[in-house]
């Protein structure tokens, strides 16, 4: 974070809850903040206690009604009299009324969309506008957005709330392309948290005293340092990374535990297998070429890094020899606690006129081997009472997005495969109890053998595929799992969409 110590950052609804978390949590690391809210009083109190605890930024406190475009421009305006700019802005502000769709208030809806909407849109536009008319090119637009903004949940107080929260989803991918379109590396991120202890959900039934009582008992929800935990990892990866969405405690409890990764001897499998090791986990490796591996075994060996990598012969195509390696594995390590599904493959075979034994191929790797994988190894974390366990699918972005190139199209159906399989792993694992998680992390171009690959009979095709701009790196999605990892027990992180700041 030191390249962020002395800028300016703007966070808005800054007096309580994630925002207060926020502010706090950057002033800590050396930034300039300038907090807004109605309520500027409780912004006033921490910007003392920020003072009193010495910490080496300072919080600016700004009274501000986001609902009111008049004081926005004004608080714009004074941030570049008295701090030149600003270099973050992070659009925290949010607001919920129990108004159903079929019976809720037009004032209600109204308030909503002034301040999810309308109010986050303009602090975008003119922190925007701030970083280019100064010339800054690697400011950064953050969106605190919510699980409602995915997925409509059987709610009807909330309906209204998560129309306004789908508006965000759509606003920050325009964001994104928009700021391509104009060559900026200037980045646009959403993090999206469920249920969140802080004063949100509690206002939103103040009518409600039954419900009220009963927000928090269901089960242990987010604490707002856990979104500040999102932030400070979005801001903190390399300008190169595009982060879409998102927590950190350290690796202490996975040091000498078990992983596998699949898919270990080159690219962002070998990338992630390395780095846990650094962090002291027993990682096996597996892979056809398990050359490749042993040689990376040696090497963190002589680095003298305090886990070690184990490397194991497996052909990803044949359940029996899966089987044959989870059987190795509870023999000579007890089992698997961290189970990361990396390997993958994609062969240029269009749906028109591909041919079906490559078709197979990807499906037999990219989607049954993931799977195997993933009920073996939560065969072996529930036999040993492991709750605590973690499965991680390297996905794509093509899981989310079809993508108009015909040789990537089956590609694309077995990675939306992959994200179906993570959510109903999510589900399953739910239904079981199990405080086991699973996540997805969904890169976009990442600079590996891949493509030369994929791209194996046409050198020029394989040769230019990362020259349009810099994609991101094997280590980028290996910090992305460490990330990941690092996360408390109770914090699920479904997805990580990730990809290079200027690809489109």
């Amino acid at each position: 974070m030191e390249r962020w110590r002395g800028r300016v950052a703007l966070v808005t609804g800054a007096s309580v809850g994630i925002g207060a978390a926020t502010a706090v949590e950057l002033v800590r690391l050396g930034m300039k903040v300038v907090g807004c809210a109605r309520d500027v009083g409780k912004i006033q109190k921490l910007a003392a206690e920020c003072q009193s605890a010495g910490h080496p930024g300072v919080l600016v406190p700004f009274k501000c009604d986001l609902t009111n475009e008049e004081e926005i421009l004004a608080m714009f305006a004074a941030i570049k009299e008295q701090h030149k700019g600003v270099d973050v802005c992070i659009n925290n502000a949010g607001l919920a009324h129990p108004e159903p769709l079929l019976s809720g208030k037009t004032s209600g809806w109204k308030n909503m969309m002034d301040v999810n909407v309308f109010g986050l849109s303009i602090c975008a536009r003119e922190a925007y506008q701030s970083m280019k008319e100064r010339n800054v090119d690697d400011g950064h637009i953050i969106n605190i957005n919510s699980v409602c903004g995915h997925h409509v949940i059987p709610h009807a107080d909330l309906h209204f709330y998560t129309a306004t929260k789908f508006a965000v989803t759509a606003l920050t991918e325009g964001l994104r392309q928009e700021l391509r379109a104009e060559n900026t590396h200037i980045r646009a991120t959403s993090i999206s948290p469920s249920l969140v202890k802080t004063e949100f959900p509690l206002r939103l039934y103040s009518n409600n005293p039954d419900i009220k009582a009963s927000v928090f008992s269901a089960y242990k929800p987010l604490e707002a340092k856990d979104v500040v935990n999102a932030v400070i990892y979005v801001l903190g990866a390399p300008p190169h990374v595009q982060q879409a969405t998102g927590v950190r405690a350290v690796m202490e409890r996975w040091r000498g535990r078990v992983a596998l990764v699949t898919g270990a001897s080159a690219g962002i499998g070998a990338a992630v297998a390395v780095e846990l090791v650094r962090l002291g986990m027993k990682v096996v490796g597996c892979a056809r070429d398990v050359g490749k591996i042993q040689k990376l075994a040696a090497e963190c060996q002589s680095a003298g890094h305090p886990g070690v990598l184990v490397p194991f012969k497996c052909d990803l195509t044949k359940e029996e020899e899966i089987l044959a390696m989870f059987a190795a594995i509870k023999e000579q390590h007890k089992g698997v606690d961290v189970c990361i599904n990396n390997a993958g493959l994609s062969h240029p075979e269009p749906l028109l006129n591909g041919r079906t034994s490559s078709w197979k191929n990807m499906m037999d790797v990219n989607v049954l081997a993931l799977s195997i994988c993933t009920r073996e190894a939560y065969q072996s974390m529930k036999e040993r009472n492991v709750d605590d366990g973690h499965i991680i699918n390297i996905n794509s972005l093509c899981g989310h997005s079809v993508i108009p190139i015909p040789d990537l199209h089956f590609y694309t159906a077995t990675k939306y495969a992959v994200t179906a399989l993570t959510e109903g792993l999510r589900q399953e694992l739910r239904a079981e109890k199990s405080h086991i998680r699973a996540t997805s992390i969904s890169p976009g171009l990442v600079e590996t053998e891949f493509a030369s690959r994929f791209y194996k009979d046409n050198p020029d095709k394989a040769a230019g595929a990362y020259s349009a701009y810099k994609p991101l790196e094997a280590i980028d999605v290996a910090n992305a799992v460490t990330y990941v990892l690092r996360a408390p027990p109770h914090v699920q992180i479904g997805d990580v969409l990730m990809k290079g700041t200027e690809q489109a």
